[in-house]
């Protein structure tokens, strides 16, 4: 990710409102709406579902390697690249197109003129567009035309920066005349260089203000535009073409503007008769053309061949037509961001150097070794080396919110690598090093090269003291992350110690303890050190009893785990090596429940199991935090692949791609975001990220591809699914080929690596026997892989050799999973049944099973332990194959409360689930004297009738329900329903507060949040506790005014008739702040006397989404006899920030909660559903104006005598804040 004044700031102008977000679907502009999810009910994360007001279509189909539409709607949509510079052309789905120098080049465009009669090529009756990787080509028809078409095919040239285009005619018999156009260079670049979801379709038009200044120079069948006085663009069109200057202010019709007369806006047009044949146009970014007309034909030749070698790079063929057209169109992306030395951020947008993110993986994935070794000597050649080391400095311009961009501090010291390549020591805030060395790593896998290992080795050991010194300055293994992958902005772990960077660093100092012994230094402080980071991971990031890893550790305060791991945290571990199967598995099975899917669908995709991801579920959305992003998705598909989930692999692998090569913007496109991210919409084209993992992840997961040359070793893991027959790919490394025929199945491998290995062919079992295996005709012996989980592994040692024709004959019985229930309730039993295999082991990380029993194909045992999603592994023995079946299934509660629709009425409905055997149950609704009771009949496994309870019996805000059976098990859990009005009848108290505040709820981001901070260097909170380290400014005002106004007597009523006191006078204090900040309390006492049923809050406050899924702090009512009543404060469930509201779309962003009742500080209006928002420049949307409090409620045990009420601040960063509490005696 790039910082503020790079990524985001530039389009806060084109932002519109969070509830809705603008797309663009074949060139028409409409209005998906997000629908705000309200009351109980919202989709779980998981749900494959998406809210929006319209169904998409297909954009475009593939045929052979091609992508085609018809009557395609959009322009300027595919880029076409050359000669391995800025320049490109802007073509699509209509024959219009644009040159970019970079810098608006002009544009040029098509028309057909007959008699009085004239329309633009990009209003024919019929357009069929071709992306054939690297070109464009159009078949056009009109009855302009009769019978007849025009072709026509666009080109970058092959040795220059420039468009050749071919028309052809054919079978044309009408009298037509072909009217070409050009015009509005200006040289003007655009806010990300004209891409799509940042800079409008409209920038490319032939726009007449951008005809101002242009001069033409007109000699025969050539002109030559001057524009920003010493800048030209030089053409050569056919010598038909009668070539005059136009007003591009005519542009109503080909014919007015052909008739028109040059004036300030000229552009210049030509007209020739429609005769069958083909011409030639050249429109190049130079003084004059140095070629004759009759040449451009060979120019033309020369691009095609040129295109055809690039597009042939890589050849993919499946059974899958929608992957066929992945290899010319990843040829053509990933040379569109190679520019010597380096590789680009971006093709399009983003085109700038940087050491990182992934873009460069695709170097050696795509078997450009040359390319990676020279972008990889570039920037070796920028890494600093002096000072050894220097001080730890924070920005106090930037509120200490990031390190202090200056050479010689602590970050910018020996082993930093900077921006630039070749030398070009500037400070530039990321931590890019860690991506940069592992891809530096990969490349040595790939080629062995000892020489370029010794000559690299000083830039790794710099590397490696440089992330120790600043990363992990206490020595505990846990390294921290400093804007270290693409999901960067607004990432600020203060220090903490952090999965995905500690995975980074594993892998570097494992892979170094390697290259040690090559270039004769002493591998041992490296093992040592990689030793200490996976002990470290696994023992304090690795949540056994959950199965997955933590995002991170607090260093501070009470060290807090933080669970709620964004995708990266599980794909690093996964791909740096710090898990083993099983972790894996556990750990994918997060993201199979825990991050949100959405599902892929559009008008002509048959297919409905496609989906993609969110990055987190976190709250609130920040840029980077929580996003859909193509590359994060294939990456996650690899770590699929990496953990023996093929199918599930190839089925998000696919979905990521089909969603952005057919079904956005630009036809075999790599995106950065998609038309599914809420908040953004589909982003950019060919960046470098996504075309980095889609190489990677083509190679090392689809084919499985892994070389590892440091131990002479070819791995070969086949990832395609089970039900294929037949896979091909060729790649400058190797030439791949399986057929399978009834029970043989066929591998011809041609290796052509830098250097030869081994190879260790890992076949996935289909059938439980083998009868034989040959290698080049002779039979040779396998091995099964003991440790696979979730099917069988077999290995097949083969050596070296030129080439491999490896046949593998099958034999015995399919192999079969077991066979059990997917959900069980606590204490009910499981029974899993293998109907042909042989338990062999158990293993139960998660200790779900209880009083195990076992026979030689069945087990039996009771569960265990909490309600969530769990996984155990059961080694079985089925024929010759021996491997780790994962039993993954839910635990439920014996007995669910279920909401039953929206708490939108003066009543709560609910239904009652059994998910165990039949009981007789009591349900009681509150206590005291509102208390409802009834006893329900449960049959096994059923759900009860909706049960609706009246207004009567319950109270506004929470409503405890509680369902009670057996020999004391019971289940309870909170309603809400804020429709309801107070009884008359309730006797309110309001506690006095005034004696306990410490301070005005205004004042909340006016202070200065000094400490604790961590002493090394970090990204942190800004100093006024809000904003992140790329927007560290932020101040919102948090104005009151409304609240005390309607403070009447220094009493607020809500609309339920409920009083709450607050202070009317607006100079005194109105809240007890609680914080692990030094600036208050993180706890405050109140104390209460009496009895009560029931104790409503206002509270007010921060938090932010480095503190999400998490505990916050606690309000805990203490009684007279000890026991104690507690509420957890909880972002995003009912702990909301005060400077904004959550964005809810019930897919991506959810609370998992109903939406708190809220007060509007500035108006005191009370709502609780989606008000008018504002924005915070470049932070949030969802602002509220002046800010909010939240209404918090909890029901008491109106039988104990109070003694006290105590707010907790447990979380780092946050402030919470006290505001009023009144009990209902």
């Amino acid at each position: 990710m790039i910082h503020k004044a790079l990524y985001f700031i530039a389009f806060l102008s084109i932002i519109i409102s969070a509830r809705a977000q603008l797309h663009v679907n074949h060139g028409q502009q409409t209005v998906a709406a997000r629908q705000p999810a309200t009351g109980n009910k919202q989709s779980p994360a998981g749900a494959t579902q998406f809210i929006a007001s319209r169904e998409r279509s297909v954009h475009y189909q593939a045929q052979g390697t091609d992508f085609v539409t018809v009557n395609g709607r959009m322009r300027f949509n595919r880029a076409l690249y050359g000669t391995n510079t800025g320049f490109r052309i802007e073509a699509g789905d209509l024959p219009e197109f644009a040159l970019y120098l970079p810098g608006m080049g002009g544009n040029f465009r098509f028309g057909l003129i007959a008699g009085n009669n004239s329309k633009w090529l990009t209003e024919a009756k019929s357009v069929k567009a071709t992306y054939r990787a690297g070109s464009m080509l159009y078949e056009v028809k009109d009855p302009l035309l009769g019978n007849g078409a025009m072709h026509i095919t666009v080109l970058a040239l092959a040795d220059a920066e420039g468009m050749v285009v071919k028309a052809q005619f054919v079978n044309v018999t009408t009298k037509a005349a072909l009217c070409w156009v050009f015009g509005g260079a200006t040289g003007k670049k655009f806010s990300r260089d004209g891409d799509i979801g940042a800079d409008p379709e409209s920038s490319f038009y032939l726009q007449p203000g951008y005809c101002k200044g242009n001069e033409y120079t007109i000699v025969k069948n050539s002109f030559r535009l001057q524009f920003n006085e010493q800048k030209h663009i030089s053409a050569i069109v056919p010598p038909a073409s009668v070539i005059r200057l136009t007003d591009a202010a005519q542009q109503s019709n080909p014919l007015s503007l052909y008739q028109s007369n040059a004036t300030e806006t000229p552009a210049i047009a030509g007209k020739m008769n429609v005769v069958n044949g083909v011409q030639y146009f050249l429109l190049q970014p130079a003084d004059t053309v140095a070629i004759a007309y009759n040449n451009i034909a060979l120019s033309f030749n020369a691009a095609e061949a040129a295109r055809k070698k690039l597009a042939s790079r890589i050849r993919v063929v499946t059974p899958d037509p929608w992957i066929n057209t992945l290899g010319g169109a990843l040829s053509v992306a990933a040379d569109g961001i190679w520019e010597s030395p380096t590789y680009m951020h971006g093709a399009v947008a983003w085109r700038m150097r940087l050491p990182a993110w992934r873009g460069a993986y695709v170097a050696d994935a795509l078997g450009w070794h040359d390319r990676a070794r020279t972008h990889f000597s570039s920037y070796a050649l920028s890494q600093v080396t002096t000072p050894e080391t220097g001080p730890v400095v924070l920005d106090t311009a930037l509120h200490l919110a990031r390190g202090l961009e200056k050479m010689g501090t602590s970050m910018f010291s020996s082993g930093y690598i900077c921006r630039n390549p070749n030398g070009d020591l500037r400070p530039h805030h990321y931590d890019m090093n860690l991506v940069f060395i592992d891809q530096l790593l990969t490349h040595f896998y790939y080629t062995g090269d000892s020489a370029y290992i010794k000559e690299q080795w000083p830039t790794i050991q710099r590397h490696l003291a440089w992330e120790k010194r600043n990363f992990d300055a206490d020595n505990d293994g846990l390294y921290d992350a400093y804007c270290c992958i693409w999901a960067s902005d607004a990432l600020q772990y203060s220090g903490g110690g952090v999965t995905h960077s500690s995975a980074y660093n594993y892998r570097a100092n494992a892979v170094a303890a390697q290259l040690a012994p090559i270039v004769g230094a002493d591998p041992t402080p490296y093992h040592n050190e990689a030793t200490k980071i996976f002990d470290a991971v696994n023992n304090h990031l690795w949540m056994p009893e959950l199965g997955w890893y933590a995002e991170y550790k607090d260093a501070l305060g009470e060290k807090l785990l933080h669970k709620a791991a964004g995708l990266w945290t599980i794909y690093h571990a996964i791909d740096e090596k710090l898990h083993d199967g099983f972790k894996a598995y556990q750990a994918l099975r997060y993201v199979d429940k825990h991050i949100p899917h959405i599902r892929v669908q559009a008008k002509g995709l048959r297919d409905s199991s496609h989906y993609l991801l969110t990055t987190t579920n976190w709250q609130p959305y920040a840029w980077s935090l929580n996003n859909v992003v193509l590359a994060e998705n294939l990456h996650t598909a690899l770590a699929y692949w990496q953990g023996n989930r093929i199918e599930d692999a190839y089925r998000l692998w696919k979905s990521a791609l089909v969603e952005s090569m057919y079904l956005s913007s630009s036809p075999g496109g790599f995106q950065q975001l998609s038309f599914y991210d809420a908040i953004r919409g589909e982003l950019y084209r060919d960046f470098a990220d996504p075309i980095g993992m889609a190489g990677r992840s083509l190679t090392e997961g689809l084919f499985g591809i892994l070389p590892d040359a440091l131990k002479d070793t070819l791995t070969i893991k086949p990832g395609w699914p089970a039900a294929w027959n037949m896979a091909s790919l060729q790649t400058p490394d190797i030439a791949f080929d399986f057929k399978r025929t009834a029970t043989t199945d066929q591998y011809i491998l041609k290796p052509a690596f830098p250097r030869s290995m081994n190879l260790r062919l890992q076949v996935r079992v289909w059938k439980d026997a083998i009868e034989s295996i040959m290698v080049n005709g002779q039979p040779v012996s396998w091995h099964g892989l003991q440790d696979a989980v979730g099917e069988p592994v077999i290995e097949i040692a083969a050596g070296k050799a030129k080439q491999y024709t490896i046949l593998i004959k099958w034999a015995g019985s399919a192999i079969l999973p077991m066979k059990y229930d997917s959900v069980f309730a606590m204490g009910t039993q499981l029974t899993a049944v293998s109907p042909l295999g042989f338990i062999q082991s158990i293993y139960d990380p998660q200790q779900v099973l209880h009083q195990i029993m076992l026979t030689s194909n069945q087990l039996q045992a009771t569960i265990q332990g909490t309600a969530g999603h769990k996984t155990a592994f059961i080694q079985l023995r089925q024929g010759e194959m021996v491997w780790w079946f994962p039993l993954s299934f839910e635990v439920k509660q014996p007995v669910e409360i279920i909401p039953a629709g929206e708490m939108n009425d003066q009543q709560i409905r609910f239904n009652i689930k059994n998910n165990g055997a039949a009981v007789t149950a009591r349900l009681i609704v509150n206590s005291g004297e509102q208390a409802h009771q009834q006893t329900i009949q449960l049959p096994a496994n059923s759900i009860s009738n909706e049960i609706s309870v009246p207004a009567s019996y319950l109270v506004p805000g929470s409503n405890r329900i509680r369902v009670e059976w057996g020999e004391g098990q019971f289940t309870d859990t909170m309603m809400m329903n804020w429709h309801l009005r107070a009884n008359a009848n309730s006797k309110f108290e309001n506690i006095d507060l005034s004696k306990y505040f410490n301070d005005k709820v205004t004042n909340i981001f006016k202070q200065t949040y000094l400490s604790p901070r961590s002493p090394s260097t970090t990204l942190q909170l800004p100093v006024q506790g809000i904003g992140n380290w790329c927007y560290p400014l932020v101040q919102p005002v948090i104005d009151d005014a409304g609240l005390r106004k309607a403070a009447i007597n220094n009493e607020f009523v809500l609309p339920q008739h409920i009083p709450l006191a607050t202070p009317a006078d607006t100079l005194a204090k109105n809240i007890i702040f609680t914080s692990k900040w030094d600036n208050y309390p993180d706890s405050a006492v109140v104390l209460l006397s009496g009895h009560a049923k029931h104790a409503y809050y206002l509270l007010a406050g921060s938090t932010n989404p480095m503190q999400t899924r998490l505990v916050n702090g606690e309000l805990r009512v203490h009684y007279k006899d000890g026991s104690i009543d507690t509420l957890a404060l909880i972002n995003p469930q009912n702990w909301w920030p005060i400077e904004q509201d959550y964005f809810i779309d019930g897919v991506g962003f959810t609370t998992d909660a109903p939406r708190p009742l809220r007060v509007q500080l500035k108006t005191g209006k009370v709502y609780a559903s989606s008000i008018e928002y504002t924005s915070i420049k470049g932070f949030s949307n969802m602002a509220v104006d002046g800010g909010a409090a939240t209404i918090l409620d909890m029901p008491l045990h109106h039988n104990k005598e109070l003694e006290s009420v105590s707010l907790h601040t447990f979380a780092n960063d946050v402030v919470i804040g006290l505001m009023s509490v009144t009990l209902t005696r």
